[in-house]
Order: C-alpha cells, then sequence, then structure tokens
C-alpha cells in the first residue's frame, strides 16, 4: 500500500479545474467534478491524519472484497477520500435504482456492493450511509440509468438503502474490513 507522507496537501488546479493531491512525487488527480465542490475545496489543505485514516479504511475494504490491485485500491481510495471530503451531499437519487428483495440483503461487512438500472448493474463502494440511504461512489467504469444519463466511474450517488444489493460470496472472509 502506498503510504501517505507529511509533506502531501490538496489543491485545487485554476487551468484544468481540477481537485489534486500533491504526493511528493506526482499529483493524483481526483474524479470530483469542479461544479459538485464544496467551497474549502478550492483551498490549499494537508492531506490530515482523518484523511489517511480513511485512506486506509477504503484500502482495506476494496483490497478484501475486491481483491484489486495496489494502483486500483491507491486510486478508489483516494477518490473515496476526495469525494467524502470535498463534494457537496446530494439528495437520494433512489428512483433510478431498482429495488431489491430479502434475499439480497447484505452484512455489516458488506462495502462494495452492487445496485441495479433498468439498463445494468454495477459496482458501487459504500461511502457514509445511516439506517435509510447511503452513499455510494460507483467502481465499474460506468453506468446507464436512464435513455439520456450515465453515471462514470468514481461519481457518486445517494439512494435509499432498499436499492443496495450485496456483492459479497458465500464462505467471504471479513477479517480485515472495518465498519
Amino acid at each position: 500500500m502506498l503510504q501517505a507522507k507529511a509533506d502531501w496537501y490538496w489543491f485545487y488546479d485554476l487551468e484544468s479545474h481540477s481537485l489534486r493531491l500533491n504526493m511528493t512525487e506526482f499529483t493524483f488527480v481526483t474524479a470530483c467534478k469542479p461544479s459538485k465542490l464544496l467551497p474549502h475545496a478550492k483551498q490549499t489543505q494537508s492531506f490530515s491524519v482523518a484523511d489517511n485514516q480513511k485512506y486506509c479504511e477504503y484500502y482495506a475494504i476494496v483490497e478484501e472484497q475486491l481483491a484489486a490491485s495496489e494502483a486500483a485500491c491507491v486510486q478508489i481510495a483516494l477518490n473515496a477520500v476526495a469525494q467524502t471530503k470535498f463534494v457537496r451531499p446530494e439528495q437520494p437519487k433512489s428512483w433510478y435504482f431498482l429495488p431489491q428483495h430479502k434475499a439480497a440483503k447484505r452484512t455489516l461487512f458488506d462495502q462494495v456492493v452492487v445496485l441495479q438500472s433498468d439498463y445494468a448493474s454495477a459496482e458501487f463502494l459504500i461511502l457514509e450511509e445511516n439506517k435509510d440511504c447511503a452513499n455510494l461512489m460507483l467502481l465499474s467504469k460506468e453506468l446507464q440509468l436512464d435513455e439520456r444519463k450515465t453515471m462514470q466511474q468514481f461519481e457518486c450517488v445517494k439512494v435509499l438503502q432498499d436499492r443496495i444489493a450485496s456483492l459479497s460470496k458465500p464462505n467471504l472472509s471479513h477479517g480485515k474490513c472495518q465498519a
């Protein structure tokens, strides 16, 4: 796992209109849409201890539940941190997704889940949730929502809990996952 360093910092690049993370040797460009950023996202700020904790948690979840490569885990985890820290919360958009049956119920450890639109299904990472709704980040390359609207990888959507289905397979170990 790529370890955070004390000199990492978030900044907004005015030329490319993108939120970035300066990681000493290189710069990571987030997938956050400029129009959805909170005002404080345009201020330079350090990659905090809290950011690092979330980064490590997301990394561990993705590594275990998707068995993704190190590079993919880093990309997903850093985008997840950026989305939760810098993007405005939205109202639920559950109407794009089909309700799931009780048999598709997920466990407390399932953080990589599936949503099904009328056109396709896709994998998502749960960023935040409560008993009613969850804020999810798309992990698949894209997802067709309706005739005109398509979500792109790392975009977020809030949905009701009854739209979320488990990705888990039986006998999957959840040792590293933190609830």
